[in-house]
């Protein structure tokens, strides 16, 4: 019985022993089983920053103040939104073409109203879009004429005018000839006599249009 007892102390002994060296050793994990870790995801440049690594001297020349680089550096925005359906690049192409347009850049005054009637890269605003056509305008542009004979008639930003639309249609490019045309129809022997009137007068106070007539990018 003595014996018995003392083996059964020493296997009791020996069990603890075993289990406390195991218990010392550092953790070991299955490094199979551990949760897979993916790598940070790669800064891609942003849309609008692609016409600035592209064209640096042009953002240079933007950047100075020089009226002509902000309105490029701003289409060159307006593209890359319009493509990429990137709307912080409208936002910026906006800033830059209104830098422009308060230089009295005329093409910048044009897209300028374009943007506010289109509601693009800012909130829509007719009588805005308005004011910066008729500043395109009285340089002499005959795209934004034409787009001030569409706000007259349709009247968006400003009272409806049928005989100002006539009056703006007239002094636009030849696509604005048709829209003259409907106006025409609308018109009394009276209103049209005075808006032909009116039409001359304004022929001779706004410059004469030179160069290559300006377009709008599609979808304006």
């Amino acid at each position: 019985m003595g014996l018995l007892a003392l083996g059964l102390i020493l296997g009791a002994l020996l069990w603890v022993e075993f289990n406390q060296s195991r218990l010392d050793e550092p953790a070991r994990f299955d490094t199979a089983a551990a949760p897979q870790r993916f790598p940070s995801r790669i800064a891609t440049p942003r849309v609008h920053d692609e016409p600035q690594h592209d064209n640096p001297q042009l953002h240079r020349a933007a950047e100075s103040g020089d009226a002509g680089a902000q309105y490029q550096f701003g289409m060159n925005l307006v593209q890359n939104a319009w493509q990429h359906s990137e709307p912080l690049a409208m936002i910026e192409a906006v800033d830059w073409i209104r830098k422009a347009a308060e230089q009295e850049h005329v093409s910048a005054q044009l897209m300028l109203g374009a943007l506010y009637e289109k509601g693009r890269g800012l909130i829509q605003d007719y009588a805005l879009a308005y004011d910066w056509y008729r500043r395109a305008a009285q340089q002499g542009n005959a795209l934004a004429m034409e787009r001030l004979g569409l706000m007259f008639m349709r009247g968006r930003g400003v009272e409806q005018d049928l005989e100002q639309a006539y009056v703006a249609a007239a002094r636009g490019d030849h696509d604005a000839e048709g829209e003259r045309n409907k106006i025409h129809g609308l018109l009394s022997a009276a209103e049209l006599t005075h808006a032909q009137e009116r039409s001359r007068t304004l022929d001779l106070e706004l410059p004469r249009l030179t160069g290559t007539l300006q377009t709008l990018p599609f979808g304006f």
